[in-house]
């Protein structure tokens, strides 16, 4: 009898010790454990369960499970426990708790139906796995990624800082966002902003770097000390609580410091410049009216995307110089196109009135000097008449010339008659005709386009002669009532070339003629396009607008 109750209480004892033993791993598991009863009441909790629903152990226990899950997330709860209890086996769901402070976060909730071990009915286990991190790595590479997926799409400054506003404070969560950048006369305005008040705005966006003095000026101008507990490595400046921190500041300090978010309610406050090639060209300012609402991991996850917004800032204004640029080299190759234009009419002129003039009085001399000699001198006579066919050919040349630089035709005759005579003179010296169908040519108004048109059939047929070794060349023109234009196509059979490798001296020449006609066709505001592969020919497509020909719409 004794020696069985003294093996009862070494039994008893031991089962102690082992319960103790297990009853403190199920305390400092990792991960946190509570158990429910059929109700969904806690029964028992870890210290991991307890330190993250912010709550002690002895409090947990009788408290509801639901009092733990966000209001819309309940029914999924309810739901999760019907599952288990139908079939017995784990279930999970994800869904959002909320601490006794009122702190929310995502969760991912493992439970389990067994049966009670002291009474009748079943009970639950449940393991709890905070999925905040997971959430805050996710949120912050979708920021990044939606920052650079902007970056790159963004055609103007405002679209991109918009779309950047939009994107921080959905990031942050946050009351307000407004992205200020500094102008050419050191003001640093908001170029976008949502959540701030009007009257916060218009007391706030005229800050100047010459006159004011504010948190906003320091970070904008770099000063900021590392050292200090409210800054960052990159120049950033936050504060999760402004009143408390006012609080710890001597008046003296706080100088002419305006402190305008602390006086609109603004509790969480970051300032996070934004730096362009070196300087600091703006700055993102995030607002809100709870306290602990930037930590410094939120606040370095957007000192990344300021970082992307610069590189985007600064490839807009290097594309709209760009733009200028081109806009403007594009206005002087027309400035000397139509100088061009003009000293070759000039030109033109000079050869029609003056060499042309004494070439004819030179042949007329030379028909009197020939006229003049006696029978006798037959030698002279046939110098005379072969020198005299010589002036004839220098004259035609001459004609020719002129008719080139300044077809008389184009004003006498219009466009497709310049353009038949100047096809006709072509087959004379390519030693092949051209097949012509330009009736609609007959509709093409204003000198400009007529110019230009014949310049482009021009330096077409130049570079047919020059370079295609074709033997067949077509003009056709055409037009195309849907598409509203008359087009014009010059195509040879000739040799051809690729059009994006012109590397000898020859395809450089070629390729200065095709810029000609390009900008050329730019100029009357028509459309040009170059087909062409080696071996099979060249074609050359201009679209002229119906509103330059008569009888548009």
């Amino acid at each position: 009898m004794f020696e069985s109750r003294s093996d009862l209480e070494n039994a008893k004892n031991q089962y102690k010790e082992l319960y103790n033993k297990y009853a403190n791993l199920f305390d400092l598991a990792p991960n946190a454990y509570v158990v429910l009863d059929q109700t969904g009441t806690i029964c028992e909790a870890n210290l991991t369960a307890a330190l993250l629903l912010n709550e002690p152990k002895s409090k947990l226990v009788g408290q509801p499970m639901t009092g733990f899950i966000l209001h819309d997330d309940r029914e999924t709860f309810h739901l999760l426990k019907q599952d288990c209890l139908n079939s017995g086996d784990p279930h999970i769901a994800e869904l959002t708790m909320v601490q006794t402070s009122g702190r929310r976060f995502p969760a991912q909730i493992q439970l389990q139906s067994l049966p009670c071990s002291n009474q009748a009915g079943n009970e639950f286990r449940a393991a709890i796995l905070d999925l905040s991190e997971t959430a805050r790595i996710s949120a912050n590479l979708h920021l990044l990624h939606q920052c650079l997926e902007i970056a790159v799409r963004a055609t103007d400054t405002r679209q991109l800082i918009e779309a950047y506003v939009q994107q921080i404070k959905d990031y942050a969560q946050c009351s307000a966002v407004g992205i200020r950048l500094r102008d050419e006369t050191g003001h640093i305005p908001y170029q976008a902003y949502d959540g701030f008040s009007r009257q916060f705005y218009e007391s706030e966006s005229p800050l100047s770097l010459h006159d004011d003095q504010c948190l906003c000026i320091a970070v904008v101008k770099g000063r900021f000390d590392p050292a200090k507990p409210y800054f960052t490595a990159f120049g950033s400046f936050y504060i999760n609580g402004t009143s408390r921190f006012l609080a710890t500041v001597p008046p003296e300090e706080l100088g002419r410091t305006r402190n305008v978010c602390n006086a609109q309610g603004y509790e969480s406050v970051a300032l996070i410049p934004i730096p362009i090639d070196k300087t600091i060209s703006g700055l993102i300012h995030v607002a809100d009216y709870s306290e602990n609402m930037f930590p410094v991991e939120v606040v370095e996850v957007i000192e990344q995307a300021a970082m992307r917004l610069g590189l985007a800032l600064q490839r807009l204004h290097m594309q709209s110089r760009l733009s200028e640029t081109v806009a403007n080299l594009h206005e002087l190759s027309s400035h000397l196109l139509k100088a061009k234009e003009e000293e070759q009419r000039r030109m033109a002129m000079e050869l029609h009135d003056q060499t042309g003039q004494d070439l004819n009085v030179l042949k007329l001399r030379l028909r009197q000097l020939r006229d003049r000699l006696r029978k006798d001198q037959p030698t002279l006579k046939q110098s005379c008449a072969e020198m005299l066919a010589f002036t004839d050919q220098i004259i035609d040349t001459v004609r020719r010339m002129t008719r080139g630089l300044n077809p008389p035709s184009l004003e006498t005759l219009g466009l497709r008659a310049a353009v038949q005579q100047m096809v006709r003179e072509f087959g004379d010296y390519a030693g092949f005709g051209i097949q012509t169908d330009i009736e609609p040519l007959e509709r093409v108004t204003g000198r400009e386009t007529h110019i230009s048109l014949y310049r482009i059939i021009q330096e077409a047929l130049t570079n047919v002669n020059k370079h295609a070794q074709a033997s067949r060349a077509v003009i056709i023109a055409t037009e195309d009532p849907n598409a509203n234009t008359i087009r014009v196509v010059v195509e040879d059979d000739g040799k051809g070339f690729d059009s994006k490798k012109i590397h000898t001296e020859e395809d450089r020449e070629n390729g200065m003629g095709l810029a000609a006609m390009q900008l050329r066709s730019r100029m009357i505001g028509a459309q040009l396009a170059i087909w062409s592969q080696p071996g099979q020919g060249t074609r050359i497509t201009v679209n002229l607008p119906a509103q330059k020909c008569t009888g548009a719409s």
